[in-house]
This record gives structure tokens, C-alpha cells and sequence, in this order.
């Protein structure tokens, strides 16, 4: 899977403890202005991403697990918004730190025909 985790240092507020350099298992973090946490892990082995959206440590108000991602890429870095790609390419997947809509995921019969 092709991600560039110096982009993403960068893209995120932090990195989180959760993460193991050695299995290339990243967690990172961002809280928003309105105290909203995004929390995207990555693995590059097993070419997975997550993601976890909090409005607080109790209430998760989303998560959402990706399979077989062969990239993840930074659309706008000035708006925060970045693309998760399948190998499949049947969906796809943004994240915007910043915008209204913060996680979009969307599959399109026009994308999957194209795959076959």
C-alpha cells in the first residue's frame, strides 16, 4: 500500500501510542474546533485503513474499516482532505478534517464495471 507517513505526520495533530513502526501500523489523530476526534489508522501490511470518529471518549459517532486499500492520498492539505483508494477501485472513501461532511464513502455501478 502506498502511503507516505511524513504526509500524514503532517496532516494529523499527532501521532498516537497505539502505533508500531516495526508491523508499519501508524495511529494518528486530529481534534477539530468543535472538540470532534478523527482517529485514521493505518497498516501497510495488511493494506487496511480505519477510522474512528469521537465527539467525546464515550460516544464514537462512526467508525468505518477499509479492506484491501492500495493508497492513501492527500487531496487539499490547506482543507484537510484526503482520499483512501481500493485496489478494486468499486468506492471511494474521503476524509475532511475541516469540512461538514467528514468521512464520505460512495460506490458507484459506473466504478465497479470498470473494475471488471
Amino acid at each position: 500500500m502506498k502511503v507516505d507517513v511524513t504526509e500524514l505526520l503532517m496532516f494529523f495533530d499527532e501521532l498516537m501510542p497505539g502505533t508500531n513502526e516495526e508491523q508499519k501500523v501508524y495511529w494518528f489523530r486530529a481534534t477539530r474546533e468543535d472538540l470532534i476526534e478523527i482517529i485514521f489508522v493505518v497498516s501497510i501490511y495488511k493494506e487496511s485503513v480505519g477510522i474512528i470518529i469521537e465527539n467525546n471518549k464515550k460516544i464514537s459517532l462512526s467508525h468505518l474499516h477499509l479492506a484491501n486499500c492500495s493508497e492513501v492520498r492527500i487531496l487539499d492539505e490547506k482543507r484537510k482532505c484526503l482520499e483512501i483508494v481500493h485496489k478494486k477501485e468499486n468506492g471511494r472513501c474521503f476524509l475532511s478534517l475541516l469540512g461538514d461532511s467528514i468521512l464520505s464513502y460512495t460506490e458507484s455501478e459506473q466504478i465497479k464495471s470498470r473494475a471488471s
